[in-house]
Formats: C-alpha cells, sequence, structure tokens
C-alpha cells in the first residue's frame, strides 16, 4: 500500500517542478521581449533626437523666420529697435530655450540694456522664472503663447530665436544659439 500512496505526492512535485519551469520560461521570455522593445525605443528617441538636431543645424534653421539682410516688419509692442540690438525669443516650456536664456543674460549684460529685448511666447505666470532671469539685462516683452506683434514681425514659429538688427530693422544675424548670431554679425 505504499506504493500508490507514495505516488501521489510524488506525481504532484512533478507536476508542480514542471508548472515551474513554464513560469520560468513564460518570465524569461517575457524579460527577452521587454530588453528588445526597450533598445527599439531607445534607437527611435536616437533618431527623432538626430532629426531634431539636424533642423537645427540647418543654416535656414527649422522655421521660416526673417532671414539675414530683410526688414522686420512693422510693429506696435512697447520694444522700439534702437541701434544694433539683439532680440531674443524665449518659451518657458521649451528645453533649449532654458539652457540659452542664461547664456542669452550673460551677453546682454555685457550691452547697454536698452539695446536687448527677450520676447517671452508664454503666459504671464509661466514666464516668472525666465523673467526674473532676463529682466535686469533686457527689455522684457510678453507676447502671447500663441505669439504676438514680435513673434508676427520676425516670423517666429519656433524656439530659442535670437536676431542681431540694426536701427533700421534689417536683420544682421539670426539663428537658434549664439554662436551663429554672432559669427554671422562679426563675419
Amino acid at each position: 500500500m505504499r506504493g500508490p500512496h507514495r505516488r501521489g505526492p510524488l506525481l504532484k512535485e512533478v507536476t508542480m517542478m514542471y508548472a515551474l519551469w513554464a513560469a520560468v520560461v513564460v518570465l524569461a521570455v517575457l524579460c527577452v521581449l521587454n530588453v528588445v522593445l526597450a533598445l527599439g525605443i531607445i534607437r527611435r528617441l536616437r533618431e527623432h533626437a538626430e532629426r531634431i538636431s539636424e533642423l537645427y543645424e540647418r543654416p535656414d534653421g527649422p522655421s521660416p523666420s526673417v532671414r539675414p539682410g530683410e526688414t522686420v516688419a512693422e510693429f506696435e509692442a512697447g520694444a522700439e529697435l534702437p541701434e544694433r540690438t539683439l532680440v531674443g525669443f524665449f518659451s518657458p516650456s521649451c528645453a533649449p530655450c532654458k539652457a540659452l536664456a542664461p547664456k542669452f543674460a550673460e551677453l546682454a549684460a555685457t550691452m547697454p540694456r536698452e539695446q536687448v529685448v527677450a520676447v517671452i511666447s508664454a503666459l504671464p505666470d509661466e514666464a516668472d522664472e525666465m523673467r526674473a532671469l532676463l529682466g535686469p539685462v533686457a527689455r522684457v516683452v510678453a507676447d502671447g503663447p500663441g505669439g504676438g506683434p514680435l513673434a508676427g514681425a520676425f516670423k517666429v514659429t519656433a524656439f530659442p530665436q535670437v536676431f542681431l538688427v540694426d536701427g533700421s530693422r534689417t536683420v544682421l544675424a539670426a539663428g537658434h544659439d549664439l554662436d551663429g548670431v554672432l559669427a554671422a554679425a562679426h563675419g
């Protein structure tokens, strides 16, 4: 009688062992699938980042803004453009804008305040941090999130944008970073 009773627990152990092996195999397959999908997502993100970088590396930039040599359209925004003026367009929700704003403020600190205009495209409560950074060194103009008179005059559709403009509103240099604008202005 010992034989049949012993077989039942042994059969349960073997069945349990097969179930555990099956669970381990399913879990391993899911882990491999997770790694493959994560690698695919990482690859797509890199491709996306490269495409965005290519837009900013193009000499004409990603947006059809006013180009060097063109004249900025008339506008009314309380920001006259005397002599040579540095004009920067920023949005607080834009990561490149957040990176460029301190460099812009550093450059603006070397210029007379009336020759620097910082245009912040955002709702008033969203612009506080950027206004605090740029306000001491530039005349800050608040445009709404959809753009305002200055953004329309400069044909700005992407941020950040930096322009160097002379007193007759002719664009001397334009770009998405200060290095490009300064190089074009001195070159």
